[in-house]
């Protein structure tokens, strides 16, 4: 029995019905949408169209979602301004957008008091500079800034004294 060839899709109209089946279940940026339709084999010419008509009708607006994205790196996943940077270039948004959400006005400073304060509660039975030195870590590979971490942990320290 001969084996059929596999479609390969290369319409507008097939992009489009596949963008917006994956818009269905999750938002995208650009840079998502263009890497899922290029890995599903659309031309480039048909991905630039289908972009530009996704833009045009509101249905992917990566201004919008970075800022979702941000918030909630902030308040949920509690990153720094480094942290919220790499995970919007990690999820396809441009260099700009991602450098201008990372410095937005953000509490950068009560995030990493809170994400401490959650920590603190399981390091009971440490030594103080083992605390420190491990909460000091978590802070900078959350891409916190040195004084952030520095007034964050001054603070948790004066909240334990006093």
């Amino acid at each position: 029995m001969p084996l059929k060839p596999e479609k390969t899709p290369n319409s507008l109209g097939d992009a489009l019905k596949y963008a917006l089946r994956l818009l269905g279940y999750s938002d995208r940026s650009v840079g998502e949408m263009r890497q899922k339709l290029a890995g599903k084999g659309f031309p480039d010419e048909v991905i630039d169209k289908t972009l530009s008509y996704l833009e045009e009708k509101g249905f992917v607006d990566d201004r919008k979602l970075a800022e979702l994205l941000r918030n909630d790196a902030v308040g949920r996943r509690h990153l720094g301004a480094q942290g919220v940077r790499s995970y919007l270039l990690r999820r396809g948004f441009a260099k700009d957008i991602a450098d201008e959400m990372s410095v937005a006005d953000n509490d950068y400073l009560g995030s990493a008091m809170q994400l401490v304060e959650k920590r603190m509660r399981s390091m009971g039975h440490l030594d103080s500079n083992t605390i420190k030195r491990r909460l000091w870590g978590l802070l900078a590979r959350r891409g916190y800034a040195f004084d952030e971490i520095r007034k964050a942990l001054e603070k948790i320290e004066d909240k334990n004294e006093g």
